[in-house]
């Protein structure tokens, strides 16, 4: 018979056992919180991606379009990332001899190892031809300009960008007059302040409408007033409006009234938009040349400048310029980053400071680069790829986890 050591301690052995692999498990709460915050990581992470990838999609576009180069619009499926795991587990027991007499128990040693390995994967492609029409190529839709219009966007920024046309409609004297102008970049020059003529008209005529209805209150529309297709906003008319839905198969351009004379805006497509902007660039280009920072002759308003000249609409920097304002990490500072011809480019900076009163030195110098639009150039324009895309167009970021 075993001895009463050994029937003791066989109790005890066992008890030794189990502690020995709880000790080696790992604990659960530990590792739901490690996975949290992986998760987040890795999202975070795709995120950004994800927006460099779209921004500098842009930006790699308005360079073709300053040289007059073709576009092309590609679509990014969701990013995929299923790690492949492996595990290695060992146990082992060894003999412990427990008297004279008595059976040997066993003393457990556990081993556990767990081995990730991750690559994500993604796909790029040509859009489709029905995607590329409309995503890309059809002009923007009224109530995505309206959305922008009425959302605190800089109205003159899309005023510049999204519409391509003015067509300005007034009863004088009885009689019907229409006054059209057009948007066009290729003879913009110093901001179109004293020039005439091409581009500029439109540039003066924006301006004029802007700072008329800076002077005016908006109305509010009833329900008795008259319907207006397309209608935005209308700013003291001499009777009420109001905002109609268009009839079937109609399609109504943007329509402002002011006083006694309506504004119907004709918008570009997200394609012109681009090309717009890139035609912008050229003069700069041409004067300075690759090497050095191309903006934009157009200015735009910018919060925290007293300017009266505003800043850039849109500036592209060359690598060396962009190390200079960003010095150790250009790529993470601005929005978007891309080589292109053998050089590498950068452009939208963040614009973070607010000040009320303009200082001689610091962070408040009135300095039109402290006011750099071309990060809200960059965001409208992958605003409305997203708003213009179907399904098989630039998708969020997804990951699917294997666990």
């Amino acid at each position: 018979m075993p001895s009463r050591f050994a029937s003791r301690a066989a109790p005890l052995a066992l008890a030794t056992l189990a502690l020995a692999a709880c000790g080696t498990a790992p604990a659960q709460p530990l590792r739901r919180e490690s996975l949290a915050r992986q998760i987040a990581d890795d999202a975070a992470a795709f995120n950004e991606a994800y927006a460099r990838t779209v921004s500098s999609q842009i930006l790699l576009n308005v360079l073709r379009a300053r040289d007059r180069q073709p576009r092309y619009y590609l679509s990014m499926s969701g990013i995929a990332d299923a790690p492949s795991l492996r595990y290695r587990e060992n146990v082992g027991v060894g003999s412990v001899p427990l008297g004279e007499g008595a059976s040997p128990w066993g003393f457990g040693s556990f081993g556990f190892e767990r081995e990730t390995q991750s690559r994500p994967s993604y796909a790029v492609q040509p859009l489709s031809a029905e995607t590329l029409t409309k995503t890309v190529f059809q002009p923007t839709p009224t109530n995505v300009f309206a959305h922008y219009w009425r959302s605190g966007w800089s109205h003159d920024l899309l005023l510049f960008l999204m519409v391509e046309r003015i067509v300005r409609i007034e009863t004088v004297g009885g009689r019907r007059v229409v006054v059209e102008t057009l948007n066009d970049a290729t003879n913009i020059r110093s901001d179109c302040r004293g020039e005439e003529g091409g581009g500029c008209k439109y540039i003066r005529a924006a301006r004029a409408f802007l700072a008329e209805i800076a002077t005016r209150d908006e109305v509010r529309a009833t329900a008795d007033a008259a319907p207006v297709c397309g209608l935005v906003t209308a700013y003291a008319p001499p009777q009420p409006v109001r905002a109609a839905p268009p009839a079937q198969g109609q399609d109504c351009e943007p329509r402002f009234v002011v006083g006694a004379a309506t504004y119907v805006m004709s918008l570009r497509s997200f394609d012109d938009i681009v090309y717009y902007v890139g035609e912008l660039m050229r003069p700069s280009l041409t004067e300075l040349g690759d090497d050095a920072t191309m903006a934009s002759p157009l200015t735009v308003r910018a919060a925290g400048l007293r300017s009266p000249t505003g800043a850039p609409m849109f500036r592209i920097l060359p690598a060396a310029d962009a190390a200079r304002e960003a010095p150790g990490d250009p790529h993470g500072h601005f929005a978007a980053g891309v080589a292109y011809g053998g050089k590498r480019y950068y452009a939208g900076p963040p614009v973070g400071r607010s000040c009320a009163v303009a200082s001689e030195t610091g962070v408040c110098v009135d300095d039109p680069r402290a006011g750099d639009r071309s990060s809200s150039v960059l965001s409208l324009l992958a605003e409305l790829l997203a708003l213009n895309q179907s399904p098989d167009a630039l998708r969020a970021p997804g990951r699917v986890f294997v666990e």
